[in-house]
Protein backbone atom coordinates (compact mmCIF):
# COMPACT_ATOMS: atom_id res chain seq x y z
CA UNK A 1 0.00 0.00 0.00
CA UNK A 2 2.53 2.53 1.28
CA UNK A 3 5.61 2.73 -0.68
CA UNK A 4 8.49 4.00 1.44
CA UNK A 5 10.31 6.64 -0.34
CA UNK A 6 14.08 6.70 -0.14
CA UNK A 7 15.96 9.44 -0.24
CA UNK A 8 19.36 10.57 -1.62
CA UNK A 9 22.22 10.42 0.36
CA UNK A 10 23.06 9.55 4.04
CA UNK A 11 20.05 8.96 6.63
CA UNK A 12 19.30 11.46 9.08
CA UNK A 13 20.83 11.10 12.52
CA UNK A 14 18.20 9.82 15.06
CA UNK A 15 17.76 12.36 17.97
CA UNK A 16 19.81 9.60 20.44
CA UNK A 17 22.43 10.56 18.06
CA UNK A 18 22.55 14.07 18.56
CA UNK A 19 21.98 13.29 22.62
CA UNK A 20 24.78 11.22 22.67
CA UNK A 21 27.58 13.45 20.45
CA UNK A 22 26.35 16.44 23.05
CA UNK A 23 26.92 14.42 26.58
CA UNK A 24 30.70 13.12 25.22
CA UNK A 25 31.47 17.27 23.95
CA UNK A 26 30.20 17.88 27.49
CA UNK A 27 32.07 15.38 29.14
CA UNK A 28 34.90 15.84 27.47
CA UNK A 29 34.87 20.06 28.00
CA UNK A 30 34.26 18.96 31.74
CA UNK A 31 37.38 16.61 31.90
CA UNK A 32 39.29 18.94 30.13
CA UNK A 33 38.32 21.84 32.63
CA UNK A 34 39.16 19.21 35.96
CA UNK A 35 42.77 18.64 34.44
CA UNK A 36 43.37 22.09 34.11
CA UNK A 37 42.18 23.09 37.35
CA UNK A 38 43.93 20.64 39.15
CA UNK A 39 47.10 21.62 37.18
CA UNK A 40 46.61 25.41 38.16
CA UNK A 41 46.10 23.97 41.58
CA UNK A 42 49.38 22.08 41.73
CA UNK A 43 51.05 24.96 39.94
CA UNK A 44 50.37 27.56 42.59
CA UNK A 45 51.27 24.97 45.19
CA UNK A 46 54.87 24.33 43.56
CA UNK A 47 55.68 27.86 42.94
CA UNK A 48 54.64 29.87 46.28
CA UNK A 49 56.79 27.07 48.52
CA UNK A 50 59.92 27.40 45.43
CA UNK A 51 62.02 29.28 48.23
CA UNK A 52 61.53 26.32 50.89
CA UNK A 53 62.09 23.75 48.89
CA UNK A 54 65.53 25.60 48.51
CA UNK A 55 66.05 26.64 51.99
CA UNK A 56 65.46 23.24 53.01
CA UNK A 57 67.80 22.14 50.01
CA UNK A 58 70.40 24.48 50.89
CA UNK A 59 70.57 23.91 54.46
CA UNK A 60 70.71 19.45 53.34
CA UNK A 61 73.42 20.54 50.89
CA UNK A 62 75.45 22.42 53.56
CA UNK A 63 75.02 19.61 56.15
CA UNK A 64 76.21 16.54 53.86
CA UNK A 65 79.52 19.10 52.98
CA UNK A 66 80.64 19.24 56.98
CA UNK A 67 79.38 15.58 57.47
CA UNK A 68 82.13 14.80 53.91
CA UNK A 69 84.77 17.91 55.41
CA UNK A 70 84.14 19.01 52.35
CA UNK A 71 85.03 23.04 53.37
CA UNK A 72 85.61 24.03 49.42
CA UNK A 73 81.37 23.18 49.30
CA UNK A 74 80.63 24.39 52.71
CA UNK A 75 81.68 27.42 51.74
CA UNK A 76 80.39 28.44 48.97
CA UNK A 77 77.35 27.64 50.89
CA UNK A 78 78.10 30.54 53.26
CA UNK A 79 77.36 33.95 52.87
CA UNK A 80 79.49 36.45 51.70
CA UNK A 81 80.50 37.89 55.14
CA UNK A 82 80.59 34.14 56.52
CA UNK A 83 83.04 33.20 54.11
CA UNK A 84 85.42 35.59 54.26
CA UNK A 85 85.19 35.31 58.47
CA UNK A 86 86.06 31.32 57.85
CA UNK A 87 88.59 31.94 55.13
CA UNK A 88 90.26 34.17 57.21
CA UNK A 89 90.36 31.54 59.99
CA UNK A 90 92.35 29.30 58.12
CA UNK A 91 89.08 27.10 56.28
CA UNK A 92 90.73 25.41 53.00
CA UNK A 93 89.17 27.03 49.87
CA UNK A 94 90.65 23.17 47.92
CA UNK A 95 90.08 20.12 49.60
CA UNK A 96 87.02 17.98 48.46
CA UNK A 97 86.77 15.73 51.69
CA UNK A 98 85.28 11.99 52.66
CA UNK A 99 82.79 10.11 50.45
CA UNK A 100 78.91 10.57 50.28
CA UNK A 101 79.47 7.34 52.41
CA UNK A 102 79.82 9.60 55.41
CA UNK A 103 76.67 11.85 55.38
CA UNK A 104 74.01 11.86 57.78
CA UNK A 105 69.93 12.06 57.27
CA UNK A 106 68.72 15.75 57.53
CA UNK A 107 65.41 17.29 58.30
CA UNK A 108 64.37 20.24 57.86
CA UNK A 109 60.82 21.74 59.35
CA UNK A 110 59.13 25.47 60.41
CA UNK A 111 60.89 26.77 58.21
CA UNK A 112 59.74 30.89 58.32
CA UNK A 113 60.70 32.97 55.84
CA UNK A 114 60.78 36.86 55.67
CA UNK A 115 62.21 38.78 52.43
CA UNK A 116 65.45 37.62 51.95
CA UNK A 117 66.03 36.02 55.52
CA UNK A 118 65.28 32.49 56.60
CA UNK A 119 65.10 30.75 60.02
CA UNK A 120 64.83 26.08 59.28
CA UNK A 121 64.98 24.02 62.28
CA UNK A 122 67.55 21.10 61.52
CA UNK A 123 67.49 18.07 63.62
CA UNK A 124 69.61 14.80 62.84
CA UNK A 125 70.39 11.43 64.47
CA UNK A 126 72.71 11.90 67.31
CA UNK A 127 72.38 15.67 67.45
CA UNK A 128 70.43 18.32 69.31
CA UNK A 129 68.25 20.23 67.11
CA UNK A 130 69.30 23.57 66.09
CA UNK A 131 67.90 26.79 64.21
CA UNK A 132 69.73 27.85 61.28
CA UNK A 133 69.45 30.99 59.41
CA UNK A 134 69.96 32.11 55.70
CA UNK A 135 70.19 34.80 53.63
CA UNK A 136 69.48 35.27 49.74
CA UNK A 137 72.29 36.53 47.98
CA UNK A 138 72.38 36.81 44.20
CA UNK A 139 69.03 34.61 43.89
CA UNK A 140 70.72 31.83 46.18
CA UNK A 141 69.60 31.02 49.95
CA UNK A 142 73.39 30.80 52.05
CA UNK A 143 73.78 30.10 55.47
CA UNK A 144 74.76 33.41 57.90
CA UNK A 145 75.38 33.58 60.97
CA UNK A 146 71.75 34.40 63.24
CA UNK A 147 73.56 37.97 64.41
CA UNK A 148 73.85 39.33 61.72
CA UNK A 149 70.10 38.35 60.46
CA UNK A 150 66.84 40.40 60.77
CA UNK A 151 65.13 36.99 62.32
CA UNK A 152 61.72 36.22 60.60
CA UNK A 153 59.24 35.44 63.07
Amino acid sequence: MYEQIQYPGPPLPSPHGRRRRRFVLLAGALTALAVFAGAAVYGVHWWTHRDERRVSGAVTDFAHAVDREDSATALGLMCAEEEQSAVESGASTTDHGLGSRYERPVKTSNIKISGDVARVRLTRPSQQPATLYLRKEGGTWKMCDPERQSRPQ
